[in-house]
């Protein structure tokens, strides 16, 4: 968010629009002023969707609440209700790249990665007790506005605070770009990626008690796109030469990931890198490893200089005999790739069982839209792709009876400061 508001869309009106254009929305909004000192790079809602969390460079979290009335509150700038900053604190020693929940049954749990090389679990409480997450009334107003404590010093206070840091997971060598917990049935387990080029998947050892986890598996994604990226890749059984050219890609490992939420499919990601390659992986219990399966076609320009991926989406999968995978770059492409069970294990197999021992087949991708997409994500069925850029709309997409993925709609939201904010970039 380049503004100091957050839009959170509520309903939608339809203007009329030709037949052969999408439907144009404009939506009826509540404005948040989000209150945070820097641009927020993350918001994620919870399970049910009533509570989100921002992440800001400000190294703050804020959690905000849907109330009886419709309306998100968050503490003091949720207008009513008191209860203080307890909505926010400091999260991290560095900017808060990105925040997620983990599943309700787990309990209310958040994770958030910095820049400061580490992923911190919250757990929220009640009660009065001592906890970073309290902000001090005796630290310097900034501090104060942030709704935090000095970590950096060990500062802490008592008082009634609702989000209690229960582990940090410091295993990175580089910033943590990504974090996100894994489905239910696979238990209470985490990835992460970082711009070293590691994934690194954790699991809590005891749910009742979050202040143990164990490092059980890593990914070398993208660690030689965290180290050069003008030499060869292998792809499979064949190489792609760059052509000495650079990429403009930043070194920044892995970017983005996503779990396979299909509760008979063995653990499954997949990982986008700065490289502009996006692969699957899955967890081989024979080798007791992570085993790259299909490696996705690469984001590149025409003349197939790779540029970095954005965003990755798995689709939940409801009823589907294939599954579909949405991935954003930055060569202004929002792509849907099919991915098909391929057979495997004995024929009297079933179930589980039959699944773990499957493959997964690559078989084919679709180009959606051409502008700049930074992020995309599949509703709760995995039937419409929601994507967005730096044009203050959302599109939404669906597959039509053909299997072609079509523009339904566009949400247009909050353009107040879009033309500021190019003519900042065209100086």
């Amino acid at each position: 968010s380049r503004s100091k508001n957050i839009m959170a869309t509520m309903t939608a009106t339809t203007t009329s629009t030709p037949a052969s254009k999408p439907h144009r929305l404009i939506s009826t909004s509540q404005v948040l002023p989000h209150g945070h000192l820097d641009y927020v790079h993350d918001i994620s809602f919870d399970y049910y969707g009533r509570r989100f969390a921002t992440a800001s460079g400000d190294r703050t979290v804020r959690v905000w609440d849907l109330n009886s009335d419709g309306m998100w509150m968050s503490g003091e700038l949720g207008g009513s209700g008191g209860g203080g900053k307890a909505n926010e604190w400091v999260a991290a020693r560095g900017a808060v790249r990105r925040v997620c929940w983990s599943h309700p049954e787990f309990g209310q749990l958040l994770a958030t990665a910095g820049a400061d090389h580490s992923v911190v679990i919250w757990e929220e409480r009640e009660g009065n007790f001592k906890s970073l997450a309290t902000p001090d009334e005796n630290i310097n107003n900034n501090a104060a506005m942030a709704g935090g404590t000095n970590t950096a010093s060990g500062d802490t206070s008592s008082s009634s605070s609702r989000w209690v840091q229960k582990a940090t997971l410091s295993d990175a060598r580089r910033a943590v770009t990504t974090v996100q917990f894994a489905p239910r049935h696979l238990g209470l387990r985490l990835a992460t990626g970082s711009a070293d080029g590691v994934v690194r998947i954790y699991e809590a050892l005891d749910t009742s008690n979050l202040n143990h986890w164990k490092l059980d598996g890593v990914i070398e994604a993208g660690v030689e796109d965290a180290v050069d990226t003008s030499e060869a890749v292998v792809v499979g059984r064949q190489s792609m030469t760059i052509g000495g050219e650079n990429s403009s890609n930043e070194n920044m490992g892995v970017s983005s990931l996503s779990w396979c939420t299909g509760r008979f499919e063995p653990a499954t990601l997949c990982v986008g890198c700065s490289s502009g390659r996006a692969s699957v992986y899955r967890y081989d219990d024979g080798a007791r490893s992570w085993v790259e399966a299909i490696r996705l076609p690469n984001h590149a320009t025409a003349n197939g200089v790779p540029r970095g991926v954005l965003d990755v989406a798995w689709a939940p999968n409801v009823g589907r005999s294939y599954h579909l995978i949405a991935t954003c770059g930055k060569d202004h492409r929002l792509k849907v790739h099919r991915v098909k069970r391929g057979r495997g294990g004995k024929g009297g197999e079933g179930g589980a069982q039959a699944a773990a021992s499957s493959s997964l087949v690559y078989e084919g991708t679709e180009d959606l839209d051409r502008s700049e997409v930074w992020r995309c994500q599949w509703n709760l069925t995995g039937t419409v792709l929601a994507s967005s850029g730096d044009c203050g709309v959302v599109k939404l997409w669906k597959s039509d009876f053909q299997g072609k993925f079509k523009c339904i709609s566009e949400i247009v939201g909050d353009t107040t400061g879009m033309a500021a904010a190019s003519a900042v970039r065209q100086r």
